[in-house]
C-alpha cells in the first residue's frame, strides 16, 4: 500500500507538470496564431468589460428584486467571460463552449427581466430563439452539441496530432485552429451582454456617462466586422 502511495503520488506530480507546460504551450500558439486586429478587439473587449461594470459597484438604497436579480447575472457573465477566455486560451474548448451556452442564456434572461414581470420568469428556462431569432437558434444549436457530446465530431477537441500524422485522445490540451473560431462565439455573445451593460447601467447609475464606452463599442463593433466575429449576409 505505501509502495501504491508514492506511485500516486508521483503520478498526479508529473500530470501536473506536463498539463501546466501543455497549457503555456497552447496560450503561446493561440496567440501566435490570432491576428493583431483579433488581438487588440480581445483585450479591448475585456478592458469596456471591467470599466462598464465597475459602474455598478456601490451602495443602493432598497433595491428591487429585479434589479439584484440582473445585478447578480451580470456579475456572473462578466466573471464566467474571463474564466472562458482562459479555457480557451489553455486549449479546453469543450469546457468553453460549455459555459459560452450558459453566457446565452444569461443573456436571454436578462433581456426578458427588461420585457417581462419577474414572476413569469421564474423556474423557466430561458427562451433563446425569442431573443436571437434564426441566428441564436443555430448558435445554440452549435453549443448545445458539444456541450452535450451530441456528435462523435466533438471528441476532436480532445484529440492531438502526431508528427507523423496520426491521432489519437490525449489528456493534455493542444492548440487547435479551431479556438479563435471558439473565442468567436464568445465574443459575439460578450459584444450583445455589453450593449445591454452600457444602457443597465446608464438607467441605474446616475454619475454614469455613457459616451465614451459608446464610443469604444463602437470600435469594437467595426473591429468584431473587420475580423468576421460578427458576420453579415454579405460576407456569409
Amino acid at each position: 500500500m505505501e509502495l501504491r502511495t508514492k506511485e500516486i503520488i508521483d503520478a498526479v506530480l508529473t500530470f501536473d507538470e506536463q498539463y501546466l507546460k501543455s497549457r503555456e504551450r497552447v496560450n503561446k500558439e493561440f496567440e501566435n496564431s490570432e491576428s493583431e486586429l483579433h488581438h487588440i478587439f480581445r483585450k479591448t473587449m475585456d478592458g469596456l468589460l471591467i470599466l462598464v461594470m465597475e459602474n455598478l459597484f456601490g451602495k443602493y438604497d432598497e433595491p428591487s428584486e429585479k434589479f439584484l436579480y440582473q445585478l447578480n447575472l451580470a456579475i456572473s457573465f462578466v466573471r464566467t467571460h474571463f474564466i472562458i477566455n482562459n479555457l480557451i486560451l489553455d486549449g479546453d474548448l469543450i469546457e468553453a463552449y460549455t459555459l459560452i451556452r450558459k453566457q446565452l442564456e444569461k443573456l436571454t434572461r436578462l433581456n426578458e427581466l427588461d420585457n417581462r414581470p419577474i414572476e413569469k420568469l421564474l423556474n423557466k428556462t430561458p427562451n433563446v430563439i425569442n431573443l436571437f431569432g434564426e441566428a441564436g437558434k443555430e448558435l445554440y444549436s452549435e453549443l448545445s452539441e458539444v456541450a452535450h457530446f451530441g456528435h462523435s465530431r466533438v471528441s476532436e477537441f480532445k484529440s492531438f496530432e502526431t508528427k507523423d500524422g496520426k491521432r489519437g485522445p490525449s489528456l493534455f490540451p493542444s492548440y487547435k485552429k479551431s479556438a479563435i473560431i471558439c473565442y468567436d462565439r464568445s465574443a459575439y455573445v460578450a459584444l450583445y451582454f455589453t450593449s445591454w451593460l452600457i444602457d443597465f447601467v446608464e438607467e441605474n447609475s446616475s454619475k454614469y456617462n455613457r459616451e465614451k464606452d459608446v464610443h469604444i463599442f463602437l470600435m469594437l463593433e467595426k473591429m468584431a466586422l473587420d475580423c468576421s466575429i460578427i458576420r453579415t449576409k454579405e460576407k456569409e
